[in-house]
């Protein structure tokens, strides 16, 4: 785990934050920017902290970075996001902000030796959640709505609907709108351990939620260490709860699985 330190260059008092937006367009689209704009208001605020996104294994460098790209990505200022540059360099490339915050970027699958080195991770909904939850990670799970026709990376039924051509976009608003009203009148959860634990283990922040709110949230975490260690010792208590050990765990096998086989196709 100290190779991970050493290859990214942070010192023994350097806060790692992971960034995980997600791996598929829909969320990328918002995900990204988001995330950025996060990261340049905490590091602001707090020198010491470094970030790093965990580049999913179907992704290249160059297409996330046009995630951060104004002239394609339109959804940039919609809420509020932030643009970057992509950097390459030898030991380890990052996406430089325009405020000049660098965000690292880890193409090592699968990432568990980095993502146990995080203080807390800035995560979409997804089995990331699963993943960050059997390490006794504490994360804040996002989920902006600001603009509901482009989250269409739903599975099943709903997710071909909100693809249709021409009435995709339509779908897509009906879809998330009775999910938002599922969220907000039931209760819903949405990051795997509290769905396990059937209570809001770890923070859940939906809606129209702005990089600034975060940040905010981000630096009272950092500030306040025992907020930290209490969702830990929540997600440990989830794992050790009858059942829930294995669930995360079949869950991290299937991910992984699951990614090497898209590794092995794009391979081909």
């Amino acid at each position: 785990m100290q190779a991970v330190r050493t290859q990214l260059g942070l010192t023994p008092d350097t806060e790692l934050i992971g960034l995980m937006p997600g791996s598929k367009k829909d969320k990328l689209d918002l995900g990204v920017p988001f995330l950025l704009a996060v990261a340049e208001k905490v590091q602001s605020a707090r020198p010491q902290t470094r970030f790093v996104i965990p580049v999913a294994p179907m992704l290249s460098l160059e297409s996330l970075a046009a995630f951060a790209d104004a002239s394609r990505n339109p959804y940039i200022g919609l809420i509020e996001g932030t643009t970057a540059e992509l950097v390459q360099g030898d030991a380890v490339s990052c996406l430089r902000t325009s405020g000049g915050t660098e965000i690292y970027l880890w193409q090592g699958h699968p990432a568990y030796d980095l993502m146990a080195q995080f203080e807390l991770c800035l995560t979409t909904i997804g089995a990331n959640t699963a993943e960050l939850g059997s390490l006794g990670i504490p994360m804040l799970v996002l989920l902006p709505t600001q603009k509901l026709d482009v989250m269409k990376a739903w599975d099943g039924i709903p997710g071909i609907l909100s693809n249709l051509p021409l009435v995709g976009n339509q779908f897509a608003k009906l879809i998330n709108l009775l999910a938002l009203r599922a969220i907000f009148k039931e209760g819903r959860l949405f990051a795997w351990p509290n769905i396990w634990a059937k209570r809001e283990v770890v923070p859940e922040m939906i809606g129209r939620i702005t990089p600034q709110e975060i940040a905010d949230r981000v630096l009272d975490y950092l500030t306040h260490r025992e907020k930290l260690e209490a969702i830990r010792q929540d997600l440990q208590a989830v794992r050790g709860e009858p059942g829930a050990a294995a669930k995360l765990a079949d869950l991290v096998l299937e991910t992984v699985d699951y990614r090497k086989e898209l590794e092995i196709g794009n391979s081909q």
